[in-house]
């Protein structure tokens, strides 16, 4: 039986709403640091890493940031009336639990009015007291292992893509003539903000996006994708076709590695879809870890499926 790594939980504990990444960004700093690597941030935000050098350069990235909510107005009551920062199905957050960047906690109600956050007060002044318009909250809950090799938390999209990029840092090694650059991208979540302006500046000659991919669950049975059963090649989306070489190196690596590995081909869309339109055109592809209940309050993941992405992506240049 598996145990949750250390760092898997310490980001999943981070706050990390788009445009407020600081916390996590801060755990990703620190990991890190202990490795004695040095990182640069670029003016999107963005925490870079760099490993070796050459002339073939590949980019490596996953955003750091979670979807949330943020408040746009109070009523007499102290009810608070929030927007959603990215996307949310409203039957898979009501009664979730959240947690705002000064610490306040709420509990929400979605309904057809739209989506409310309670945090106890008894009018409006009273919340006045705790949060004002524009503060973001970001939904909280345990994280709990499920099974033998299952982990189920809130915000595990893309806390995991974070958490494979640091772990490959620590044990990918690089051949020479090769440069890989470990993006760890900001806004992800309303637009791909970050990611497009890495690759603007890193100009890489391949991109390859970390994330995750919606699996089969009793509620989606529209998706032969599984949980357990391998990480994911995204064929296709609404705003991308993977790159026939992405799709021919990611391919031997999983052979090399003996991994198997699931396709994809979806109406969703992601980041590789902004990426591979910068500079003269990138390379683009993603490789995406199963998840159930994706943009829910009890996403849930299989730590083997993540064992089995990072080995596939140390073999990339084997």
């Amino acid at each position: 039986m598996r145990i949750l790594d250390k760092l898997l939980i310490e980001l999943i504990n981070s706050f990390g709403i788009s445009g407020k990444e600081d916390e996590i960004k801060q755990v990703i700093k620190d990991y890190l640091k202990e490795m004695d690597l040095s990182t640069y941030e670029d003016d999107a935000g963005n925490v870079i890493v760099k490993l070796g050098s050459g002339k073939s350069k590949i980019m490596l990235c996953s955003h750091m940031d979670s979807v949330g909510f943020i408040v746009n107005h109070m009523d007499d009551s102290g009810m608070i009336k929030v927007d959603s920062i990215g996307n949310f199905d409203k039957k898979n957050i009501s009664h979730s639990f959240v947690r705002f960047d000064n610490g306040t906690l709420g509990k929400i109600y979605a309904c057809s009015k739209g989506v409310f956050i309670d945090i106890g007060m008894k009018n409006r002044k009273e919340a006045l007291e705790k949060v004002r318009e524009g503060d973001i909250a970001y939904i909280v809950g345990p994280y709990l292992k499920v099974g033998d090799n299952n982990a189920i938390s809130p915000l595990l999209h893309n806390k995991v893509g974070c958490y494979i990029l640091l772990r490959l840092i620590r044990e990918i090694e690089i051949k020479d003539g090769i440069e890989v650059d470990f993006v760890f991208t900001s806004q992800g979540e309303i637009g791909g903000i970050g990611a497009r302006a890495a690759a603007n500046s890193i100009n890489p000659d391949y991109c390859i996006v970390v994330g995750t991919e919606k699996a089969r669950s009793v509620e989606r049975s529209d998706t032969n994708i599984a949980v357990g059963e391998g990480p994911v090649l995204k064929i296709m989306d609404n705003s991308l076709i993977m790159h026939r070489d992405i799709k021919d190196m990611l391919e031997n690596a999983a052979q090399e590695a003996n991994v198997k590995i699931q396709y994809s081909i979806t109406t969703s869309k992601s980041e590789g879809g902004l990426v591979h339109k910068e500079r003269s055109g990138i390379r683009t592809g993603e490789i995406a870890v199963p998840c159930r209940y994706k943009y829910s309050a009890s996403e849930m993941v299989s730590i083997d499926d993540i064992e089995d992405t990072i080995k596939v992506l140390k073999q990339l240049e084997n």
